[in-house]
Parts: C-alpha cells; structure tokens; sequence
C-alpha cells in the first residue's frame, strides 16, 4: 500500500503534458526555413500556427525523431542543416515529412483529471477501511 501511495505522490508532482502530431510535406518544411510565425497546413490539411517556440521534427529512415528549432534550418537540393543542433542530413537520409507536436489542451486536462480522480478514490477507500480491524 506505500508503494501505490508514493507512486501516486510521485505522479501528482510530475509535469504531464499531452500532444497532437501533424505530419506535414516537405514543401510545408521548407517554408519554416525564414523568419516569422507562419501557418502551413499539415497533410490531412488542418492550418497549423507554426512560432519560434513549436515542436517540430524529422525523422531519419530508421524512425528516430530528431528535434530541429523553426526558422533556424536550412533545406538546400541535397541536405537539410541545423547548425543550433550540429544536425546535417541527406535529404535521403530522412523522410520526406515533417512533424509538428502541438500542446493537446483536452487531453492534457483529461489526464490530469484522471489523476486527481485516481487520488481522491485512493483517499475514500483509506477513509473507509481506516476504522475496520483485519483478521491475522
């Protein structure tokens, strides 16, 4: 039971956040090369608000994800170069899409709720079985 309590204790003061991922084209990609928020439409075609503050990353052909900071890459014919990050790809070194990870407002509210709820009924059912004597 002390470990279930300290996990929950543990839970309640870690940051939890929840994000929605939108692919986006390389041509898409290419336009966050210059300054400026922009907005650019994912693959699906939902307009995304792209800052200098947004996740956005690419992958490479084994699927590892590599952060790159908007506006500060440069895309040529062969290469794709994030000095900030000494990142230098070949173009067919990763995939022909983007990714941006945009903060989920509702599924970050409903994770937090649900550990509040998993709090609350672990404090209800202390309270309840506080008063009765176990059999040993």
């Amino acid at each position: 039971m002390r470990k279930l309590v300290a996990l929950l204790l543990i839970m309640s003061f870690a940051s939890f956040a929840c994000y929605s991922t939108y692919s986006i084209s390389m041509d898409q990609l290419k336009e966050l090369q210059a300054d400026g928020n922009k907005v650019v439409n994912s693959v699906d075609g939902d307009p995304i608000e792209v800052t200098s503050d947004t996740r956005l990353f690419v992958r490479d052909d084994t699927g590892k994800k590599y952060p790159i900071t908007p506006y500060n890459f440069k895309v040529t014919g062969s290469q794709l170069v994030a000095s900030d990050r000494d990142y230098i790809f070949m173009l067919d070194q990763i995939s022909d899409k983007g990714e941006i990870e945009l903060l989920s407002t509702f599924k970050t509210v409903g994770l937090i709720t649900l550990g509040a709820g998993a709090a609350v009924g672990l404090i209800v059912v202390i309270a309840a079985t506080a008063g009765t004597k176990s059999a040993e």
